[in-house]
């Protein structure tokens, strides 16, 4: 957003409807006609603006133009803005000369009018009959026609009042234009009678500045009307031209009191306060420590003086507009927020902490709720109490309870200072863990890092024992590292480490724990070393402690591909964490080294367990409202149910990662989750969004380009048929990857995808065979029966490309006996033997002699149309078992059901 310099007075205004009224008494002016308008507005509504456009306007059209402005100051003047007006008028030759009829009427008026008295009554009316006639002698000498625009006429003096009266009620002719605007609020009786008067006889028009509207405001500010941040600022600023853009400058400016200063706003508001006397602003400043609204009891004992003399000030006050009635009997508030914050500013500083202590006072007897009352307490200063603990604690809870984590951080900001300086209390409060953790994590599900990391500078210099100093290490630690704040989340844990705190063993091994558990949180991968040497730490620690080590140990080795050390240390830690599962919710750590543990097991293919202990983590981290936990959670639990085959549980849990996982602007989470549900819908037979086209450069839209996102999306495009697009995302330029290649667990499923994207895309059988030798060294390396699975797949891949659709069958088949159950992968692999099955046409008898001989008995039976219970106690096994050969069957004869499968058994004789 684009905001014009407040302080730069240019020739044009939004106001385009009122500016062609005003510009219709310019055109009468110079056809003869004389023509009076009242312009009426709020201050800062824009009247000296499009009164600047009007006179730009009237020089060019060649009318002579008088400008006036009426000031307080000059009230005792007589005739003080048409004496301004006439002076600047000179001849048009460009000699600078003073114009004779100008002159002459200066010299009338600065003569001063007779007497008021009664028996001068003639005099005056004589007068101002030839200043009436003096400025017809002014017209006729004034070629084009003559604008008179007086601004600021709510101070004009008595004689300037009478003399518009005057000229409203027996006009000029001769081609007069007449602009006379002000603030009706504060212009005095005898202007607003005259112009009501005037505007009675139709010898006045009325235009008055409404409230801009948003696309005025869009205008002015040079944005457009849907711009987010526009709706806000016109809220705040009620459609004031000045205040709008105030605000919008300040929320262009790092520095937040720089409001006051750009483009003089704050000068032009503590104008309007110049000439009130040292009773006055003292009432005025007291009013903007109470805030809007307030009463006249309270502004009084606040401001320290008498009710009656409180009251008679705010009369004054208010008849200078500087505050109006509120809403509710008896209250009053400030014209507008922003002019009661320049009040504010400009006070004194030791008055205010003053003034705000006896403000807590009044408002505490009131009753009024404790986040009205903590402001009061935070700008106390050094005169903050104990017992301001009970309120700030209260009024933290507010907060929290209203959705607004900065204003509860702020409190309990405050509250901690209070604690550190104040003298004990019995009526004071103690900031207890629970109100502490609430707070970060009402900041965390908002994603406010700077918000977190301020409140922890003042959460370990707490109370010992209010606030655990390893509690509050632990917490802040992780929840920056999942805001994306590593190095301060690092730094926080270091600092603890090499610290003169006195810490346990246990403490010491925790810590050391936590250090690598930020890495995982943030995105990272420890190193394995580090991994293996925290095991050996933490040897003799607390369980818990233990497990997390362990558990950190298999990620790692998983994710090196050393699958074997991986399954012996997640064992060990899944028993250890499995050990501490009492019923009740996992705790705080508990629940990070699940997380972990989780993510392991499905990067291991154990994608039931993984389930199981994700699943545990999530309870327990919902009850605790651990926000910055959810995000990886859930995308933990929606890979691992996708791969399990289960992608209803997959999509809930991936669009909910999504969500919140955008608030706290994690673009990492975000995109897993992505490509999670992309690949998911893709299974369930629809497009997702982000795959359901490429941009004109043929480039993919997908997520985040990490190496387990970039396979997710390559499935997803694969399953609609679209292998360019995989090919595009995994490989566009010959052996260079797209994206980092994938962890050596995952190397045969991404090259596999590869050699399975080339069949689609037409590609030569020697690049498929080669992407499938890849994919088979990758799986042997690590030993897990899906990569062997992948790697099965691709050798698949290889022999359709060169024309063995028999060989490449059976191949499928096998890779589908690999995986198992209801995965991707198996469906992948199921329907692309059926598919190789159909191509090959073969026959029923050949395809029946592809079946183990128990295999064959099980399909002859269920040929014969009897149901699984009937074949089990025929054949003396479990329904289960027969349950299981059917479904290999039906992946190696490529059906779908009992009755394809009888005709098959049919055909073959």
């Amino acid at each position: 957003m684009t905001v014009t310099s407040m302080g730069t007075v240019g020739h044009s205004t939004v106001r385009s409807e009122e500016l062609h009224r005003l510009l219709r008494a310019v055109e009468a002016a110079r056809a003869g006609s004389s023509m009076a308008i009242e312009l009426a507005g709020d201050p800062g509504a824009g009247k000296t603006r499009l009164l600047t456009a009007v006179v730009h306007r009237a020089v060019e059209k060649g009318l002579t133009v008088l400008r006036g402005r009426c000031a307080e100051a000059e009230r005792g003047v007589p005739f003080h803005p048409f004496i301004q007006a006439l002076t600047t008028w000179r001849a048009k030759d460009g000699s600078g000369a003073e114009v004779p009829q100008a002159t002459a009427l200066i010299t009338a008026l600065a003569a001063g009018p007779p007497s008021e008295d009664a028996t001068d009554f003639t005099r005056r009316c004589h007068f101002y009959a030839e200043l009436r006639r003096l400025l017809a002698d002014c017209l006729a000498h004034a070629t084009g026609g003559m604008l008179i625009a007086l601004d600021d006429c709510h101070w004009a003096d008595p004689c300037s009042a009478e003399l518009l009266d005057m000229l409203v009620r027996w006009p000029v002719e001769g081609g007069l234009a007449l602009v006379v605007a002000h603030r009706p609020r504060q212009a005095p009786v005898e202007l607003r009678v005259a112009l009501r008067h005037g505007i009675e006889q139709g010898a006045i028009q009325a235009i008055e500045l409404p409230a801009l509207s948003l696309e005025q405001s869009a205008e002015l500010l040079h944005t457009t009307p849907d711009d987010p941040a526009l709706a806000r600022l016109q809220e705040q600023s009620c459609g004031n031209p000045l205040y709008l853009a105030a605000l919008a400058s300040a929320r262009r400016s790092d520095d937040r009191l720089d409001i006051w200063t750009r483009g003089g706003f704050g000068a032009r508001l503590l104008a309007e306060t110049t000439l009130l006397d040292d009773m006055a602003r003292t009432v005025a400043n007291a009013a903007a420590v109470l805030g809007d609204p307030f009463d006249v009891d309270s502004v009084a004992e606040v401001a320290g003086i008498d009710r009656d003399e409180a009251c008679s000030v705010l009369g004054r006050l208010r008849q200078r507009d500087l505050i109006r009635p509120a809403a509710g009997p008896g209250l009053l508030s400030f014209r507008h927020p922003l002019l009661r914050s320049c009040l504010y500013t400009a006070a004194d500083a030791c008055w205010r902490t003053g003034a705000h202590r006896r403000a807590l006072s009044r408002l505490s007897a009131l009753g009024v709720p404790a986040i009205e009352l903590a402001p009061h307490i935070a700008r106390s200063g050094s005169t903050t109490e104990a017992s301001d603990l009970r309120v700030l604690g209260t009024a933290t809870r507010t907060a929290l309870h209203l959705g607004k984590p900065a204003d509860a951080a702020r409190w309990l900001t405050v509250a901690l200072r209070v604690r550190r300086t104040a003298r004990p209390s019995p009526e004071g409060e103690a900031i207890g863990l629970e109100l502490w953790r609430s707070v970060v994590l009402a900041l965390t599900a908002h994603g406010d890092a700077e918000g977190v990391l301020a409140l922890a500078r003042d959460i370990p210099a707490g109370p010992n024992g209010e606030i655990p100093r390893l509690a509050a290490v632990t917490l802040l630690s992780g929840v920056l590292a999942a805001l994306g704040r590593d190095e301060e989340a690092q730094a926080f844990i270091g600092a603890e480490l090499g610290s003169d705190t006195a810490m346990d063993r246990d403490a010491t091994a925790l810590l050391h724990v936590q250090q690598q558990v930020v890495k995982v949180l943030s995105g990272q991968v420890p190193a394995r070393a580090d991994a293996e040497a925290l095991v050996r730490q933490t040897a003799g620690a607390a369980p818990g402690t233990v497990a997390g080590a362990l558990v950190l140990r298999g990620l790692c080795a998983v994710l090196a591909g050393d699958t074997c050390s991986a399954e012996r240390a997640l064992n060990a830690g899944a028993q250890a964490l499995d050990e501490l599962d009492d019923g009740r919710p996992a705790g705080d750590q508990e629940s990070v080294h699940l997380l972990v543990l989780s993510w392991s097991e499905a990067l291991m293919g154990w994608y039931e367990r993984a389930c199981d202990h994700g699943e545990r983590a999530l309870s327990a981290v919902r009850e605790r409202g651990d926000a910055h936990l959810l995000p990886p959670l859930l995308d933990t639990l929606a890979y691992a149910h996708y791969q399990a085959g289960h992608m209803a549980d997959a999509l809930h849990a991936a669009q909910e990662g999504r969500v919140l996982a955008k608030a706290a602007g994690r673009a990492d989470h975000v995109g897993l989750s992505d490509a999670i549900t992309a690949a998911a819908w893709a299974q369930l037979g629809r497009t997702a969004t982000c795959t359901a086209r490429r941009p004109p450069t043929g480039e993919p839209l997908a997520a985040s380009r990490t190496p387990l996102n970039a396979l997710l999306m390559a499935e997803s495009y694969l399953t609609a048929g679209d292998g360019p697009s995989a090919m595009a995302l995994l490989l566009p330029r010959k052996e260079a990857w797209r994206v980092s290649e994938p962890v050596a667990v995952l190397a045969a499923r991404g090259y596999e995808l590869l050699a399975a994207a080339a069949v689609q895309s037409g590609m030569d059988a020697d690049s498929i065979q080669e992407w499938a030798d890849h994919a088979t060294e990758a799986a042997t390396a690590v030993g897990l029966a899906e990569q062997q699975g992948h790697a099965m797949l691709a050798h698949g891949h290889a022999l359709m490309s060169q024309g063995l659709t028999k060989e490449a069958a059976q191949r499928y088949r096998e890779a589908f006996e690999l995986f198992g159950g209801n995965s991707p992968s198996a469906a992948r692999a199921k329907e692309l033997a059926r598919a190789a099955d159909r191509s090959t046409g073969t026959r029923p008898e050949q395809l029946l002699a592809e079946l183990t001989l128990r295999e064959r008995e099980v399909a002859e039976l269920a040929g014969e149309g009897r149901k699984s219970r009937e074949i089990a106690e025929k054949l003396r096994v479990s329904p289960r078992t027969v349950d299981a050969h059917l479904t290999r069957i039906y992946t190696k004869l490529g059906v779908n059901s009992r009755a394809e499968l009888a005709r098959i058994v049919a055909l073959s004789g």
